[in-house]
């Protein structure tokens, strides 16, 4: 092989590998890209998950608030216990008035005489 042959083939490897390295870099800057597209999309999704994060905290204080104040407040059988109270104290009041008006009739006609 001659000298020119040599050196034309050693140029032919040396621009193939040149060439594979081009490829390779190409591809490396479309994984760069790729990379920082999906930092956008990343940085995104923190924001959201950060937004999602307080939103709970705070429905846990209001979670927090409300069941203070539903312990707080009177249950159905509560109710419905005041409710009967009531209505027997209305059945009541006029044998209870009638009461103390015999009782005041029977006083007054006592201290009278």
């Amino acid at each position: 092989m001659t000298q020119t042959a040599k050196e034309v083939e050693d140029m032919e490897k040396f621009m193939t590998v040149l060439m594979e390295v081009k490829v390779s870099l190409a591809e490396q800057n479309g994984k760069l890209d790729n990379l920082l597209d999906m930092k956008d999309k990343i940085n995104e999704t923190y924001d959201i998950a950060k937004g999602a994060y307080n939103r709970a905290k705070e429905n846990e204080k209001d979670i927090e608030v409300l069941s203070k104040k539903l312990s707080l407040s009177a249950n159905k059988e509560d109710v419905e216990r005041i409710v009967k109270q009531r209505e027997n104290t209305f059945k009541n009041l006029p044998s209870w008035l009638a009461l103390a008006i015999s009782i005041a009739v029977f006083l007054l006609t006592y201290l009278a005489n």
